[in-house]
């Protein structure tokens, strides 16, 4: 199955969101998730590909979640210092981080 077909699927069955490796699809479980300012406002098909490319050089992680039927994607950062986190947070123009251990979404 191609990757992306199989990111797809993965975010169809998670639309409340995820986080996973690249390219081997592995959920990630743990730690604090950043959105890369690179890769923002991310949409599609096309901003998916893009997602895929930034995240293969770079973390080897994206997510993606859907808000009021527009799904979201983002080649990620995986932190495990919430300082830290929320410093990268800032630095990449974020709004919020998520917690993964917790499932809690901190406002920066």
């Amino acid at each position: 199955m191609e990757m992306i077909e199989k990111i797809k699927g993965i975010a169809a069955a998670n639309p409340e969101g995820f986080t996973i490796t690249i390219p081997t699809c592995e959920f990630v479980h743990s730690g604090y998730v950043i959105a890369m300012f690179e890769t923002q406002n991310s949409f599609g098909d096309e901003g998916l590909q893009m997602v895929i490319a930034q995240a293969m050089l770079t973390t080897g992680m994206m997510g993606g979640w859907d808000d009021e039927g527009l799904f979201y994607w983002d080649a990620v950062y995986i932190i495990h210092d919430r300082d830290e986190a929320m410093r990268i947070g800032r630095e990449n123009q974020q709004i919020a981080i998520f917690h993964l251990d917790s499932k809690d979404l901190i406002y920066l």
